[in-house]
């Protein structure tokens, strides 16, 4: 295989840049560090990957979580010095003023998932990973990682279903948890 070409860094950068910030995200509070970690690490391969997309994605969790290790380190020797007990809380999606509500919901949303089933709507929904791609990402079977996204969208659709008013009329259809969120809740890739 040769080495991956300056055109499919820059199509994978537009295709997936926002879903693997999104991604790291769950782990780390840079995440834009950790995707273009990812990147570097792509472009000084001898080869390219078979599966590119996987292989970022994989990349990228290795690298938020290393940083949230360094992360937590940090945080508990400055609790130590400090004792001081404040945390700061970033925001997962980027909001424009009519829809902070509906991020802010949605991150809370995500955050109450059990990590793995997290890790998987967000790589599948947001990455559009298959679930071939996600079981090798998160060493499952394909079928249990179809099993936990269908369990983890049961849950965000109950908990949707709870704020919103119950006005369904027989024309329109049951609340759905959409299968892509808009855009305007991803923040810009790199």
């Amino acid at each position: 295989m040769t080495q991956i070409t300056h055109q499919e860094i820059e199509r994978l950068i537009g295709e997936q840049g926002a879903a693997l910030v999104l991604y790291a995200r769950q782990w780390c509070s840079d995440p834009d560090d950790a995707v273009q970690e990812a990147f570097v690490e792509l472009v000084r391969l001898a080869s390219a990957p078979v599966d590119p997309v996987a292989w970022l994605f994989t990349a990228t969790k290795r690298r938020a979580m290393n940083q949230s290790r360094g992360e937590s380190r940090r945080r508990n020797r400055n609790k130590l010095v400090s004792g001081s007990k404040s945390e700061t809380a970033s925001c997962w999606f980027s909001s424009q003023l009519e829809s902070v509500e509906e991020a802010q919901q949605l991150q809370l949303q995500l955050e109450r998932l059990e990590p793995l089933e997290r890790e998987i709507v967000v790589a599948h929904v947001w990455g559009e990973l298959t679930f071939a791609q996600i079981a090798t990402l998160v060493e499952i079977s394909s079928s249990t990682a179809h099993r936990h996204f269908q369990h983890a969208l049961a849950k965000l659709k109950r908990a949707f279903e709870k704020k919103e008013p119950k006005t369904i009329t027989e024309s329109a259809p049951p609340t759905q948890i959409p299968t892509r969120i808009p855009a305007k809740f991803l923040r810009a890739p790199l």
